[in-house]
């Protein structure tokens, strides 16, 4: 049995490969949050301008509680204004793009 970050980045692509436009809009919509919210210790917030703004991968990067940067990601096109997916090519699982830098 593979585990839950594995098991998640699985099913995010099975979504992703019947419906991509549907899951590249889920993964873009991102509401407004407060600093609470924010300071969550695994959740993953992005602060936009003064306004902090939450989405489904920061839940789910959250829930799973990975690094602080989270351990799933989405890999595709960009809109450089916005910052949204115009297209998510597939999710990957970050722990294994990741290198531990000792100090």
């Amino acid at each position: 049995m593979s585990d839950p970050i594995t098991k998640a980045v699985e099913v995010l692509n099975e979504a992703l490969e019947r419906d991509p436009r549907a899951i590249t809009d889920l993964i873009n919509m991102r509401v407004d949050c407060n600093d609470a919210l924010a300071a969550h210790p695994t959740a993953q917030v992005q602060k936009f301008g003064d306004i902090h703004r939450i989405g489904v991968l920061g839940i789910l990067n959250g829930v799973l509680g990975g690094g602080p940067s989270g351990d799933i990601g989405a890999k595709g096109a960009l809109d450089a204004k916005t910052g949204n997916f115009s297209h998510i090519r597939q999710f990957v699982d970050l722990r294994l793009e990741r290198l531990d830098v000792l100090a």
